[in-house]
């Protein structure tokens, strides 16, 4: 099914996320031609962003986009890799609306930068608090605020 995808567009990976999804992996200069083309694709009509998530993984951060085809009851998931200390993509939000509060939670916690977001600030946390909980490398200051797990 996914075959026009990977001739139109630099796949690095492909694989299986869980049963009947796949998983595909595009550099982060191509995120926003891929969605667009499976939103717009009578092929695959990928009509709903479900859900935007990211990942810390020490060196460099994972963004996985997970889209669903009502016509078509599909789903898949396109991931794209940042740099760990420039950490920045395209938004999304302009080709599907809900994005918006996603890459709005993604850049509070995680201090991704989504270019051309309509209003990118935080969504959870003051605009007093200092850094991005949600990175592997942040530390805590105000030692009240840990979880004494002891």
């Amino acid at each position: 099914m996914f075959e026009d995808l990977k001739e139109k567009f630099d796949i690095i990976k492909e694989d299986i996320m869980v049963p009947d999804i796949k998983r595909f992996y595009v550099s982060a200069k191509n995120i926003t031609g891929v969605l667009n083309f499976l939103k717009l694709s009578p092929s695959y009509f990928f009509n709903r962003l479900d859900c935007i998530y990211a990942k810390d993984i020490k060196t460099e951060f994972e963004i996985t986009y997970i889209l669903h085809s009502d016509n078509y009851q599909n789903k898949a998931a396109i991931c794209t890799k940042l740099e760990y200390d420039n950490a920045r993509t395209e938004s999304v939000s302009g080709i599907y609306k809900n994005a918006n509060w996603d890459e709005r939670e993604i850049y509070d916690l995680f201090g991704i930068t989504f270019i051309n977001h309509p209003d990118l600030k935080r969504i959870l946390l003051p605009d007093s608090f200092k850094g991005h909980p949600l990175r592997k490398n942040y530390k805590m200051e105000d030692e009240r605020l840990r979880w004494n797990y002891e």
